[in-house]
């Protein structure tokens, strides 16, 4: 699962710098050189975009383009403000582990990114306030037209997500409770992406998906107790010395410990690991090469859950000794980087 936390985007504000405002607000906003106009003052900023129906910001630059940046600004701030004193489960869930949030700290899980156009920022006209010689500007969202945009992502996931994860829990096989779990989590990224930003806007409008949120934090506890109870023993099949020489056994001891499980050569395990590496080395004229092959199995109770095949790229040297070394370690980076992904 990849790569979850709310994203105010400021990058698709600064693409209508140079644009007037398309809002209803048309007539009010527009400005000439003598008159100034109504918003320019707080309190008639706020009889013009009312905080029931608007987050608003007003902001003064030295030029028309900073007083759109700083009011974008202030707008970021007040949505993380509102997030922030208002924390839910959503915290516990991004904090626990899960791929696509890295255990951010709160402050990091509520960030400006430019690489998404979720909502767009609207703008008045800029005024030039000649008695203090700066521009004005005031940056605003339609509560109302924003949650509605976001909210096919929270219900998307307040449909499917309980109904897939009560399925999971229900399977008998602790590895297929496992990767049900992985499963239902999958729409979890796009739920936490505008969560937040949905309860800062319209918190009681949000608050149908707190069950979705909450539920999302009970998986992270139901995963880990669940993978706590995998003892799996990791063997090599075929040429058994590759496989210990390569490092792809200690690697994937290694992947199988991040996701909770006990790796162990106890005799009481209900999970077995079958790794077999394939690499022959071939000499063309003055080089060497092999195109190296992964095959892992894991049973449980003596039934097969997991299949993963991999064939990589050639890799190649002037010598044996080269070859060997960079074969290893492509094949290590191969099950660092995808096992888990591809087979959970």
């Amino acid at each position: 699962m990849k790569k979850f936390s709310i994203l105010v985007i400021l990058a698709a504000s600064f693409l209508y710098f140079g644009c007037g405002s398309t809002s209803q607000n048309q007539k009010v906003l527009s400005t000439t050189e003598n008159i100034a106009p109504k918003w320019i003052t707080d309190q008639g900023r706020l009889e013009i975009f009312p905080s029931s129906s608007y987050v608003s910001q007003l902001a003064y630059g030295s030029s028309a383009q900073e007083s759109k940046e700083k009011a974008s600004a202030s707008i970021s701030e007040y949505i993380k403000a509102s997030v922030t004193s208002s924390k839910s489960a959503s915290y516990f869930y991004k904090d626990s582990g899960d791929s696509f949030t890295e255990n951010r700290k709160l402050q990091q899980d509520i960030q400006i990114s430019t690489s998404n156009n979720l909502y767009k920022i609207e703008y008045t006209n800029p005024y030039f306030y000649a008695d203090l010689g700066q521009y004005a500007c005031v940056a605003y969202i339609n509560r109302e037209q924003a949650f509605n945009f976001v909210r096919p992502k929270l219900e998307i996931a307040r449909n499917q997500f309980p109904k897939a994860y009560h399925e999971a829990l229900e399977k008998d096989s602790l590895l297929d409770k496992i990767i049900g779990i992985k499963h239902a989590q999958s729409v979890l990224p796009d739920f936490y992406e505008v969560y937040d930003f949905a309860r800062a806007i319209l918190p009681q409008k949000a608050k149908p998906y707190e069950e979705t949120d909450a539920l999302a934090s009970e998986s992270v506890l139901k995963m880990k107790e669940i993978s706590s109870k995998v003892l799996i023993k990791i063997e090599g099949v075929g040429d058994t010395d590759l496989s210990e020489k390569s490092g792809v056994i200690a690697e994937l001891a290694k992947q199988c410990t991040k996701m909770g499980f006990v790796v162990s050569n106890s005799l009481k395990t209900n999970c077995l690991a079958l790794v077999e590496v394939k690499a022959e080395i071939t000499e063309t004229g003055e080089t060497f090469e092999t195109y190296p092959e992964i095959y892992i199995r894991i049973l449980e109770k003596g039934a097969e859950k997991i299949s993963y095949a991999k064939k990589l790229k050639k890799v190649a040297g002037f010598d044996k000794n080269t070859v060997i070394r960079r074969t290893n370690l492509a094949l290590r980076e191969e099950v660092s980087s995808s096992f888990v992904n591809e087979c959970f």
